[in-house]
C-alpha cells in the first residue's frame, strides 16, 4: 500500500511538472488515482473473502450492519491517507480556490468509489474488481472529449466524474456528484445488507 501511494505520488508529480495547467492534467491523474486505492480496497476485500473472514464473522453472531461497517472501518482510514498525499500534491502546483474546490469533489468521488466496492462486497464476494470495471466504458465509447463526457449518462459514474473535473465546475455539476454520491451509497449498501441478511450465496466454494 505504500508502494502505491508512492506511486501515485511520483506519477502526478511528474504530470504536473510536464504541464502548463494543472487543471488540464487534474482529471486523468485524479482517475489512475482513484483506480489505484480502489483497487487496494478491493484487494483487502478479496482477501478477507479467500480467507473466510465473512463467514467466521457470521458464525460469530454479528450482524450485516457490523459486518458491513468493519470493512468500511479497514478501508476509509487507508483512502484518507491516499486522498491526503494527493490532495497536498495537487495543491503545491496550484493551490488557487478553484481547485480546493474541485478537490473537495474528488474526495467525495473518491470516498463513494471505494465504498461502493465495500457495500457491493457481500455480493461481488472474489470479484470485489467487479465494481472498478465501470472505467472500461470511457475506453469502449472512446470519449476523450471530457466535455462529452460531461454531459453523457457516464458522468453519473465515478469515472465519468473523475475525468469532468477538467471542465467548469458549476452548481449543477456539484449538485450531480453530491446527488449520485448519496444515491449511490444507499443502493450499494442495501444490496450488501440485505445479501447477508438473507444469506444468499455466502460461501459457493466447499471447503477443501
Amino acid at each position: 500500500m505504500l508502494l502505491m501511494l508512492v506511486f501515485i505520488l511520483l506519477s502526478e508529480f511528474f504530470v504536473f511538472s510536464t504541464t502548463e495547467e494543472a487543471t488540464e492534467a487534474l482529471p486523468s491523474v485524479a482517475l489512475i488515482a482513484m483506480l489505484l486505492f480502489t483497487s487496494v480496497a478491493a484487494g483487502i476485500l478479496m482477501y478477507c473473502y479467500v480467507e473466510r473472514i465473512q463467514m467466521y464473522e457470521i458464525m460469530a453472531g454479528c450482524t450485516p450492519h457490523q459486518i458491513i461497517l468493519g470493512r468500511t472501518a479497514i478501508c476509509l482510514p487507508i483512502t484518507i491517507v491516499y486522498l491526503g498525499g494527493f490532495t497536498v500534491m495537487c495543491l503545491c502546483f496550484d493551490n488557487s480556490p478553484d481547485m480546493v474546490r474541485r478537490l473537495l469533489l474528488f474526495w467525495m468521488i473518491g470516498i463513494r468509489s471505494v465504498l461502493s466496492v465495500v457495500f457491493l462486497s457481500p455480493l461481488t464476494k472474489g470479484s470485489a474488481f467487479a465494481p472498478i470495471a465501470s472505467f472500461m466504458l470511457l475506453m469502449i465509447f472512446n470519449q476523450s472529449d471530457i466535455h462529452v463526457v460531461a454531459q453523457s449518462p457516464i458522468a453519473l459514474l465515478c469515472c465519468g466524474q473523475c475525468v469532468s473535473l477538467g471542465i467548469e465546475i458549476t452548481e449543477g455539476f456539484v449538485i450531480k456528484v453530491v446527488a449520485t454520491a448519496i444515491v449511490a451509497c444507499v443502493i450499494y449498501y442495501l444490496i450488501g445488507y440485505y445479501t447477508l441478511k438473507k444469506k444468499f450465496d455466502l460461501e459457493p466454494h466447499k471447503l477443501t
